[in-house]
């Protein structure tokens, strides 16, 4: 069963949607490794690409099983709130999100009231 996928409507952070310089919103995988949490087309992008193992042990970016909505939005909180690093590469993101899951995913509450 495929999930749905995050909408801008269902992050939880305000972002900003034009890109910055140097950025292009259309070639957001060729357009260098950095991810910019303050640039909405990156933080969805990134989100809605990560996906399950197989064995359910770790997530995996740009395949995997799809993950419901919930999930991608406790990893969107736990990289805005929790994440220190000033110029987080994907990989360093997701393999951070992976050491850091167990602990931190149990303290997200959503953010927006559900409509």
């Amino acid at each position: 069963m495929i999930m749905p996928e995050l909408t801008r409507e269902d992050l939880q952070y305000e972002y900003e949607w034009k890109a910055s310089n140097g950025d292009n919103p259309k070639l957001i995988h060729d357009d260098g490794n950095h991810l910019s949490r303050k640039e909405g087309y990156e933080m969805q992008r990134f989100l809605n690409k990560i996906g399950m193992s197989d064995d359910g042990t770790e997530f995996l970016y740009g395949s995997g099983t799809d993950l419901k909505k919930t999930a991608r939005q406790r990893i969107e909180w736990m990289v805005k709130e929790h994440l220190k690093s000033t110029s987080p590469g994907r990989g360093t993101v997701l393999a951070w999100v992976n050491a850091n899951w167990n602990k931190l995913a149990t303290d997200f509450a959503p953010l927006k009231p559900k409509k």
